[in-house]
Parts: C-alpha cells; sequence; structure tokens
C-alpha cells in the first residue's frame, strides 16, 4: 500500500505522455478507453487492425511484437516510455494519474479493495482464464460468429502469417479452426447456463444500488464493455427484461456515462459484417437464454 501511495505520488508530480495501442473492437480496448475518458486523461491514439480482423495484421509486425507486446495482446498503454500491459493492471496505473475529473475507480478502503479485485478478476478477460469460466469471459463467446467470418475472409497469406509470427499457441489454434473448420456453433448448454446463473447473481448482487459496490468503479467499467457487447450482437434485451429489474436499471445507469460514447460509440466498428450476420433474424442464443433465466428464476 505504501509503495502505491509513492508511485500515485510521482505520477503526480511527473510529466504525463499517454500513447494506447488498441483495437476498436477488442473488449479489453473498450475498458481501458473508457477508464481514461473517466479520468479525464488525453492520451495518443494508435490504432492496432488486429491479425484475426484485418489483413493488415498490425499486432504481428516486427516492430510492434519487440517494441510494444511480444505476446501480439492489445491494449497497450506507454507512459512516457514506460510500457504497460494487461487492461486490469493498465486501469490501476491510469486510477494513479491526475486527470480533468476528480474520480476514483479503486476506492481506499481495504475491504472494498478486495471486493473490488474479486469483481475484476470475474469480469476482465483474463490471461490464462479459459472461455467461459467467468462472466467476462462468457461474453465474447457470442461474438465467435462474427470473428469467425472475419477470419475467413482474410487472404491466405494473412492466415501463413498467423501461423509463423503468432506467438499464442492457443489463439493459432482458435484461428486456424475458425478458418478451416467451425467454432461458432459449438456455444452449448453449459455456457447457456453459466451465463443464466451468472446474470441472475448479478441481479441478486446489485439489489437495487447505482453500481457495483455503489461508487462508479473499475468493474463497473468492466461490465460496460461486457454489455455493450451483447448489444452489438442484437443481445441487449437480455438486460432489458423485467425478470432483472436491478441489472436493467444498472444498465441503464452504465450507458448514460458520458465515457459510454467516448470510450466506445465513438470507436465503431464491423458495422457492415453486423448488419450481413443478423439481417435474416435475431441472434439465436437470445431466446434460449432469456428462457432459461425464467425458468431458473421460477423454479
Amino acid at each position: 500500500m505504501l509503495s502505491r501511495r509513492r508511485n500515485k505520488f510521482k505520477n503526480l508530480l511527473m510529466k504525463q505522455e499517454l500513447t494506447l495501442y488498441h483495437a476498436h473492437w477488442s473488449i479489453c480496448s473498450q475498458m481501458v478507453r473508457v477508464a481514461l475518458y473517466e479520468k479525464g486523461l488525453s492520451f495518443k491514439s494508435e490504432r492496432i487492425e488486429l491479425c484475426d480482423q484485418s489483413d493488415k495484421a498490425g499486432n504481428l509486425t516486427d516492430d510492434f511484437l519487440k517494441n510494444i507486446n511480444p505476446t501480439a495482446v492489445v491494449p497497450v498503454l506507454k507512459l512516457n516510455e514506460e510500457i504497460i500491459r494487461d487492461s486490469a493492471y493498465i486501469i490501476e496505473r491510469i486510477d494513479d494519474l491526475k486527470g480533468d475529473n476528480e474520480i476514483n475507480l479503486w476506492p481506499q478502503d481495504p475491504v472494498k479493495r478486495s471486493e473490488l479485485k474479486k469483481w475484476v478478476e470475474d469480469t476482465t478477460l483474463t490471461e490464462g482464464v479459459g472461455l467461459g469460466r467467468s462472466l467476462g469471459t462468457m461474453v465474447p463467446l457470442f461474438s465467435t460468429g462474427l470473428i469467425e467470418d472475419l477470419i475467413k475472409n482474410l487472404k491466405f497469406k494473412s492466415i501463413l502469417r498467423i501461423i509463423f509470427k503468432h506467438p499464442r499457441r492457443e489463439r493459432k489454434i482458435a484461428f486456424l479452426t475458425m478458418y478451416f473448420s467451425s467454432l461458432k456453433n459449438r456455444i452449448g448448454p453449459i455456457v447457456y447456463n453459466r451465463f443464466t446463473r451468472e446474470l441472475i447473481a448479478l441481479e441478486n448482487n446489485l439489489d437495487d444500488k447505482s453500481f457495483l459496490l455503489g461508487a462508479f468503479s473499475h468493474a463497473d467499467i468492466n461490465l460496460m464493455c461486457c454489455f455493450n457487447r451483447l448489444v452489438e450482437m442484437k443481445m441487449e434485451s437480455l438486460l432489458e427484461m423485467p425478470e432483472l429489474p436491478n441489472v436493467a436499471k444498472y444498465w441503464q445507469n452504465l450507458k448514460s456515462r458520458k465515457s459510454y460514447q467516448q470510450g466506445l460509440l465513438d470507436y465503431p466498428d464491423h458495422e457492415e459484417m453486423l448488419k450481413k450476420i443478423f439481417n435474416s433474424g435475431p441472434n439465436p442464443h437470445l431466446e434460449i437464454i432469456q428462457n432459461k433465466i425464467i425458468e431458473q428464476l421460477n423454479s
């Protein structure tokens, strides 16, 4: 705690030159952008076109891998000459910086900090945690169809680049499976049941609070971005169900914040592809999960 206070004091005194390496549609990038806008911090934007979404493959260039992130992952924040990686840690560091807005994304109270840490872990795409194991790692599964369509549209030489240059074995396997086969139809009952339980648990935890811990925090940023992904995947009805009134009110509180527009809506991406995917009808996952929520609440 003492060292953290020293770092905070040091950051208040030092010149803050921030550069964010990010992708528009990356949930973790969105989380960091929202945090920067919540704090009122100016930053230089360096957009990275990811290898699974564009033939440009900005995250696989020699410069990016050598100087920004050898794991080929965004976001990355450059604070003066310091490179900071991992979205959760980046947001903690952002909270130590002096911005135009007086807001703390992490509370000072040790008990609340411990509670917030658990929420952040449950709502972040944490390295080493398998997809579908927590609320934060379940939401991206519902956008598998879009990622798969983007990968199938890549040139074959881009796939070869992924094979030979991507440092993450598990991502190579996932991307290659999407290109040569399919993953989008493999979201099954296990994920539906877990997601249903998570939403109902969130409903009970909110208990008419405006935000998770009362005051807006890091965890609310994470859920703002997770919920926005559900909106993009035409699943917003899950957040407006009369059976989940606390979740519905909470979602209204999240998207009414200025940072929602600044960090999410002002960075659109893949709009044409999303229109193409959902032209034929609603998201097939939506009705299944809605029915499971009602069924579980009535059991």
